[in-house]
């Protein structure tokens, strides 16, 4: 009796599941989910208005389509699927649900007007020259073509014009003031009416294209295709602006015709972005444009045999107050240079060389300086090269005041011993960040070692004792450097293991790195809120200036340059290169500088 119970219970709680699933489903209303026309599938968006809405190409027959509508939880009542259907109104087709409830749902089917003749009296055209677009109709005729008065005949499909007889003649100019005639055509439907530009011009037409941008008031002087067939660009400006949060306007091919969801404000170019736009034939082109490049004449630019120096010799440049330091070992006979550093205003003119009062430097391997650097209030440290010095030979990191300064200092001494090595200190470079008079910090790596000392100033006051850190790659050049940053350090190297810029923390652990371009120094500057990295790299036997808007410091943003200028094929085996920021006038302004090649000075700001 007890398993008659239980197997009568069982079916009960079964039988009660069965309903309960099946009255879920049959109380789904019904709809069109599908239409299949001419074996082409389209879904339908469920906008809740019982309209099923297909748009075709342009052109297409609508009076014979061999359709089927797929509906969901329910049937047909009045269509035959599988069958031709004329398409051309709009239809009302009926519905069954699994509940026995029925609905009217609306099928619209539409395929706009296409443009299949256009004729003008007295003016041949081949059909090259006619662009039928989405809402354009523009018409290349030849240079000096009388565009005031002219008799034109259009032919659609699937259209009727409503506002223009064939033949009537009519005055197609554009100005800013006369828009292009608006030609209404209204579709097989009967009710959609589409409107189409027409503009007769002697300009080309076709594909869509980027000509130039205006970035923050600045038109481009160039735009570089960097790849055409991915149609990637690159827009070039005479000066640095906010290049994070731009107002940009899009200078397009005659007649293009721009996305309008494109962003035009607060837009950050430093990223690449994407529009698409679509051309006088009637193709949309997506296009990716780059983060832009800045170009201008130099203010200054002084080449090596004008300085008078030796062969590889100059290899050090920065900025003093106004005026511009060069270091060098040898000068060509008879030249005005000194050896060490010597001084020039901003139009190149040679001032002077730098006090030796009181030092022992020469141009020699030992004793001899190789590289400067600047703080920010100009004062100038030269370190000695120590190339071959013994292990007690003391060397010196010399400081002058300013380029006038007649009795420089020995402000930071050491040696081998006093550093803990065990081989000469024979320095690659040396870098400054902050003031001598405030709050500094001094870099000085060692060639082709991974040391790297580190000096220490506060409220003016030097700490002797410098820490030694660990470059993150061995072997590298005779010249390479390391420059303090608020936050850390950036590295500019050439050697075997590393030829590139990276960014690292303050125990020189790396963060993010360019490899493939030797360089030897680097400079940086936070300036409005940005942080930038100046320096020359050597590829290719050509020096290449290059800034790097690092704010978000990362590989993304030492790929891609904001300055990327290329010079001519020239010697630098010692790969000696130097770059320096100042802001003179309230603007910014950039030197760079290649030993056997150049000095060049920029303005960045306008």
């Amino acid at each position: 009796m007890k398993k008659v119970f239980y197997i009568l219970f069982s079916l009960f709680v079964l039988s009660s599941c069965e309903v309960s699933y099946l009255d879920d489903r049959a109380y789904e209303p019904a709809k069109i989910v599908a239409v299949k026309i001419d074996n082409a599938l389209y879904t339908i968006a469920n906008t809740g208005t019982k309209e099923a809405k297909v748009v075709l190409k342009p052109g297409v027959n609508l009076t014979a389509l061999k359709t089927e509508i797929l509906v969901a939880n329910g049937e047909l009542l009045n269509f035959e699927n599988g069958v031709p259907h004329d398409l051309s109104k709009p239809i009302d087709i009926q519905i069954k649900g699994k509940d026995g409830a029925t609905s009217t749902w609306k099928m619209i089917v539409q395929s706009p007007p296409l443009l299949v003749s256009l004729d003008v009296v007295g003016l041949p055209l081949s059909k090259d020259k006619i662009n039928f677009g989405k809402t354009t109709i523009i018409v290349q005729v030849p240079v000096g073509t009388d565009i005031t008065n002219l008799a034109v005949s259009y032919g659609f499909l699937n259209g009727t014009m409503t506002n223009f007889i064939n033949g009537t003649p009519k005055d197609y100019t554009v100005s800013p003031s006369k828009p292009p005639f608006k030609l209404l055509v209204l579709g097989a439907d009967g009710t959609t009416t589409y409107p189409y530009d027409v503009i007769f011009t002697s300009d080309a037409v076709g594909p869509a294209q980027i000509k130039g941008m205006v970035i923050n008031g600045d038109t481009t002087s160039e735009m570089l295709i960097i790849d055409a067939a991915k149609n990637i660009v690159q827009p070039v400006v005479p000066y640095l602006t906010a290049f994070n949060d731009a107002t940009i306007q899009l200078i397009t091919g005659f007649g293009n015709v721009v996305d309008p969801g494109f962003k035009t404000t607060n837009v950050d170019l430093l990223k690449s972005i994407k529009v698409k736009i679509t051309g006088t034939n009637g193709v949309e082109t997506e296009f990716t444009i780059m983060n832009p490049l800045i170009s201008n004449t130099p203010l200054l630019e002084k080449s090596h045999a004008s300085f008078n120096f030796a062969a590889n010799a100059g290899s050090s440049a920065a900025w003093s107050g106004n005026n511009i330091v060069i270091a060098t070992n040898a000068m060509n006979a008879g030249a005005t240079p000194v050896l060490g550093i010597n001084a020039y205003d901003l139009a190149g003119n040679y001032l002077n060389g730098l006090a030796k009062t009181g030092t022992n430097f020469d141009g020699g391997a030992v004793t001899g300086i190789r590289k400067c650097a600047t703080d920010n209030d100009g004062k100038i440290l030269g370190v000695q090269l120590g190339a071959g010095a013994g292990s007690t030979t003391t060397l010196s990191i010399f400081k002058w005041n300013s380029i006038t300064d007649p009795a420089p200092t020995a402000y930071i001494t050491y040696t081998q011993t006093s550093l803990g090595l065990a081989y000469a200190p024979r320095s690659a470079g040396i870098n400054i960040s902050g003031s001598l008079d405030g709050n500094a910090t001094i870099t000085v790596p060692i060639s082709g070692k991974t040391d790297v000392f580190v000096w220490t100033v506060t409220n003016g006051v030097l700490n002797p004792t410098p820490v030694a850190k660990a470059f993150p790659y061995a072997a590298a050049g005779n010249y390479y450097s390391v420059q303090p940053t608020e936050d850390g350090f950036v590295g500019a190297a050439t050697g075997v293991n590393f030829n590139g810029v990276n960014l690292m923390g303050t125990s020189l652990t790396e963060s993010a790195k360019i490899s493939g371009a030797a360089t030897s120094d680097a400079k940086t500057i936070t300036y409005k809120g940005r942080k930038y990295i100046a320096y020359v790299a050597f590829v290719n036997s050509k020096h290449v200036f290059r800034i790097i808007d690092y704010t978000t410091p990362n590989t993304y943003s030492l790929e891609n340059p904001i300055m990327n200028i290329t010079g001519a094929t020239v010697g630098n085996g010692n790969i000696t290169v130097d770059a320096d920021f100042k802001v003179i006038n309230n603007k910014l302004h950039v030197l760079f500088y290649g030993t056997n090649d150049r000095l060049a000075v920029y303005k960045l700001e306008q």
